[in-house]
């Protein structure tokens, strides 16, 4: 698909016909499951450790884009930005029902949630602001790869959190360069190495932290179900995630691919993934409006 040149005459990496908001409700509170993949608390943890971050990241992202919008004389990358936020909406919508499950299973969701909240609050200028949502949309594109390419991986989960994580990596897929498009455009002033120094201090300012906060509440999360986080405990977790199936170390390659300069998030597989990504949703979900949530923007 052709993507279009942006206000500097250059191009969009993003396709806002790409961006699909799909207004799907899936019941994750009515049907809340411990260890829904596989049996496993690793695995599951892995993955409920993420939703643990995505509320107040999804509105950290929708804002820092909007903050930019009305001041880019761009109408294409306006549509990018429409369709990036309303997609973030919805999710912002499932996954706090999805922390509201964990909740009512026992969880300590507001002692995990709470430092995120904090991190993203102190995030004040709008260009770090901005450069941290570049990173971390590079992150959830990669672990989005990894499960498009890979969808046995969810075989075994249980139905209603596989379709919530399959229909949120699709839509992580089809957005995953708009805050780069709105990086470019909003720093016409800047050189590509200057942009480049900002694009690497937001993933510095993420990727460690990140890492820290996830670890941090996997005890927590742990504790819960009676699981005590020993030496044996760390030995499997780092056997899951860097040896078999290798979930991170899958990842490694391309969030490292980001401190290439020049780096360019689109994959040659992009549209075919997306091609699977919505004959599966197809197959699995029925048709649903796309009316945006107004309280989640």
């Amino acid at each position: 698909m052709a993507h279009a040149p942006n206000a500097a005459g250059g191009q969009h990496m993003a396709n806002a016909e790409d961006i699909i908001p799909r207004d799907i409700r899936f019941g994750i509170l009515d049907n809340a499951q411990r260890h829904w993949l596989e049996d496993d608390i690793i695995k599951t943890v892995l993955i409920d450790g993420l939703s643990i971050f995505l509320p107040e990241g999804e509105r950290f992202f929708i804002r820092s884009l909007k903050h930019y919008g009305p001041k880019l004389q761009d109408r294409e990358l306006a549509a990018e930005i429409n369709g990036y936020s309303v997609q973030e909406a919805y999710h912002t919508r499932e996954h706090e029902e999805y922390n509201r499950a964990m909740a009512r299973l026992g969880y300590d969701v507001e002692k995990m949630e709470a430092p995120i909240r904090r991190g993203f609050d102190i995030v004040k200028n709008p260009l770090h602001r901005l450069s941290i949502t570049c990173a971390i949309e590079h992150m959830t594109a990669t672990l989005s790869t990894l499960t498009l390419r890979h969808p046995e991986l969810m075989d075994r989960a249980a139905p209603a959190y596989r379709r919530l994580w399959m229909w949120h990596a699709l839509e992580e897929l089809e957005h995953k360069a708009v805050a780069l498009d709105v990086l470019k455009a909003a720093t016409p002033e800047m050189s590509s190495w200057q942009r480049y120094f900002v694009r690497v201090l937001g993933m510095n300012g993420t990727l460690f932290p990140f890492l820290v906060l996830f670890l941090r509440n996997v005890p927590i999360y742990a504790k819960t179900d009676g699981v005590k986080t020993g030496l044996r405990f760390w030995l499997r977790f780092f056997w899951v995630t860097m040896v078999y199936p290798g979930y991170w170390r899958r990842c490694l390659p391309n969030v490292l691919r980001y401190y290439l300069p020049g780096f360019d998030p689109r994959n040659s597989d992009d549209q075919e993934l997306m091609r699977k990504g919505r004959d599966w949703l197809a197959a699995n979900l029925p048709p649903a409006p796309g009316a945006s949530p107004q309280s989640a923007s």
